[in-house]
């Protein structure tokens, strides 16, 4: 279930602040009218560290769910120590800035033993500083997505302190070093720690479907058996092999054994159970059929698992390719390229263009790596903070689905999974209205969440799911013509499932396609790179061969 920080006024007029969990804004704001509370601005709070437990009321003794939104004490230490980091990137970009040749000079030293540090060098080390605050505040308000960014650049910031330490004995810089690596180790340690306490709130995902799925398996074997559930809890405890998944059932066998439903307890775990499993386990158990329900929802989750791996494997081969191209043009300008072209330099042998351009660009690297590798890191720290935005999201969302090769893909993807969620659901028992809210969190495309939210609204005007599943022109006519017909047999379940085994088939297509059509392209990409780089070695050479034979 989303959760919304909202910011309001109490009865009395008073400012009031929070965060609820609800499943859309407008029933946010309904249940804070409830508690009198008048919400002036609400928000969705997205991939932040909220979290879920179950509190017994002291005066009713009922028990109920409280969503807190406390960072764990690891994550604080790492948005701590990453304004630290910038401060000590500070202090590096003073200690440079004292010895450039002007400061030297007005010290009355000589600058030929001085490193020379540039402006532009001057500017990247103030960015970079600017950067890592920016990383420590994106933390401090719980973006697990930037614990990854902020060790990486981490790590960037780490080797040339080291290297300095190792080479010039420069223990100021190793105190620097140790810094910068007990901080990538803290965003490392602390990304574990967020995914061992399912910090998924907002993208509604579980965190490893294969986990999940086998232990949904086993307890469904267990309670078919007639096993109560805090034991059939205590025998999956003892086969789960993930830490982090051990420490969850144990949590879910304490609620149990403490008189809490199983499925308010789920509801304490989102980054491993999200609201399509709580809900149809909600549905299980008021029906009195919890066993068939879960076996029915591994099935589920081991086709997702199935086709995500699927889409994974067909895009790990470009992923791959693209990685040994980058790396072997990185080699190529940063060792070869240097030492060839000072010797074409040294002869005195007029340059070619491509060469010139070549030597500028080897050049640049050399002297601007930090800039190279941190640029991209910087640029993903925005993308990720832009993606928050719902008008940017959207935009993002409807792009990727137009893209050329992949487009086709993720879109035969994401109609699989609607069509097979929400057949699933109905087969539950859920109601359609229902249905729709879960599969809108499940799609994980906010373009089709917009479309589903629009089938939603229009049946709740009283028009049948299947006319605006045609007009909105996300979903293949095929997927409308369909659902009309089970709406009219009565048989939507069925269609729904057959529109999801055509459509995996379309999946299966579609991977070979694009794998077909992208290793060429890579190929020949790779080529064309490679090749510009040594025909502009090469060229020349063979002017200055040309000119010894004339000569």
């Amino acid at each position: 279930m989303p959760v919304y920080e909202y910011k309001a006024l109490d009865a009395k007029g008073k400012s009031a602040s929070g965060i609820v969990d609800a499943d859309t804004a407008r029933d946010a704001r309904e249940k804070l009218r409830f508690q009198k509370i008048y919400v002036t601005d609400i928000n969705e709070v997205r991939g932040t560290a909220t979290k879920r437990e179950v509190v017994k009321d002291a005066a009713s003794g009922e028990k109920r769910i409280v969503v807190s939104q406390t960072l764990p004490p690891v994550m604080q230490a790492c948005a701590v120590m990453a304004f630290v980091a910038a401060g000590v990137e500070i202090i590096q970009l003073l200690m440079a800035w004292t010895s450039t040749p002007d400061v030297v000079a007005l010290a009355g030293q000589t600058a030929a033993d001085v490193p020379q540090v540039t402006g532009m060098m001057l500017v990247i080390k103030g960015l970079s500083a600017a950067a890592t605050a920016m990383f420590g505040y994106a933390i401090a308000r719980g973006r697990a997505w930037a614990l990854w960014v902020t060790a990486l650049f981490a790590l960037v910031n780490f080797l040339p302190s080291f290297s300095k330490l190792l080479g010039e004995n420069d223990y100021m810089q190793g105190l620097f070093s140790l810094l910068f690596g007990a901080l990538a180790g803290m965003c490392v340690l602390a990304w574990a720690k967020f995914k061992d306490i399912g910090g998924s709130e907002g993208n509604d995902k579980i965190s490893n479907l294969n986990e999940v799925s086998a232990v949904t398996r086993q307890l469904a074997t267990l309670l078919h058996s007639g096993i109560p559930l805090a034991q059939s809890l205590t025998a999956v405890i003892e086969q789960a092999e993930a830490p982090g998944l051990q420490k969850v059932l144990r949590h879910l066998r304490e609620q149990v054994s403490q008189g809490v439903d199983f499925a308010s307890a789920l509801e304490t775990c989102p980054g491993y159970f999200n609201s399509l499993y709580v809900n149809m386990v909600r549905a299980g158990q008021a029906s009195g059929q919890l066993d068939d329900v879960l076996t029915r929802v591994a099935e589920y989750l081991s086709n997702q698992n199935r086709m995500r791996n699927k889409v994974i494997s067909a895009m790990m081969y470009p992923a791959i390719m693209l990685t040994v191209s980058v790396l072997v043009v990185i080699a190529l300008m940063t060792f070869v390229v240097p030492k060839i072209t000072q010797i074409l330099i040294e002869q005195k042998i007029p340059l070619p263009l491509p060469t010139q351009i070549l030597v500028t660009v080897s050049d640049f690297m050399a002297s601007y790596w930090e800039l190279c590798v941190k640029a991209p890191l910087v640029a993903y720290f925005f993308f990720q903070g832009a993606l928050q935005s719902d008008a940017f999201r959207l935009k993002w969302d409807t792009f990727i689905l137009k893209m050329p090769l992949f487009g086709d893909l993720l879109k035969k993807t994401a109609v699989s999974r609607f069509a097979i969620t929400f057949a699933v659901l109905l087969r539950s028992g859920m109601p359609a209205l229902d249905s729709l809210r879960i599969v809108k969190k499940i799609v994980g495309n906010r373009a089709l969440q917009e479309v589903i939210q629009g089938i939603h609204d229009s049946i709740l005007e009283g028009t049948d799911i299947s006319t605006p599943v045609k007009k909105s022109g996300v979903f293949p006519p095929m997927v409308g013509y369909m659902i009309a017909v089970g709406e009219q047999t009565g048989e939507l379940e069925s269609l729904l499932e057959r529109v999801a085994t055509a459509y995996n088939e379309e999946v299966d297509i579609a991977i070979q396609r694009m794998t077909a059509l992208i290793e060429p392209i890579m190929i020949v990409l790779m080529a064309v790179v490679v090749g510009g780089i040594v025909a502009a070695v090469i060229i020349p050479m063979l002017q200055m061969s040309s000119q010894g034979a004339a000569g």
